[in-house]
């Protein structure tokens, strides 16, 4: 019989919908679908959307690549015990958006961007600060 385990699902359901968002064009989010271009230069991004977009425009690019990796920090010590540490936790989560990011070094529509990698690293440490608050013993 198929034994299926809640936070498996949980967790494979975070990745697919962070590949979902950041590798196919989602027009109502108004992403992937012009021009991209590549972006090196760490806060560069962040502060352009700051001063120079609406304050809507900021919100949905900066805070929504760190709520997009919030989940999967959060259930990344469900999956892998061996996560026990903030530091692997933003390691693993770190190393997942620089490849998302390396993918999108090939799509025309996609920006690559240093920015991306710094708030879902951000992301996946809250997520995992939350794991641990949820599961602290008193």
């Amino acid at each position: 019989m198929l034994k299926i385990n809640l936070g498996n699902v949980l967790f494979l359901g975070s990745i697919l919908f962070i590949i979902s968002l950041t590798l196919f064009p989602e027009a109502a989010l108004g992403i992937g679908v012009g021009k991209g271009g590549i972006n090196v230069t760490p806060f560069h991004t962040i502060g352009y959307t700051l001063f120079h977009h609406t304050f809507a425009n900021f919100i949905k690019n900066n805070i929504g690549n760190i709520i997009l990796f919030i989940p999967f920090g959060f259930l990344l010590p469900f999956k892998f015990r061996s996560i026990n540490s903030i530091l692997k936790a933003c390691l693993v989560g770190m190393f997942f958006s620089a490849s998302i990011e390396c993918v999108q070094l090939f799509m025309s529509s996609r920006w690559t961007d240093v920015d991306d990698v710094i708030l879902n690293t951000l992301g996946t440490g809250i997520g995992y600060n939350v794991f641990k608050i949820y599961v602290r013993e008193d």
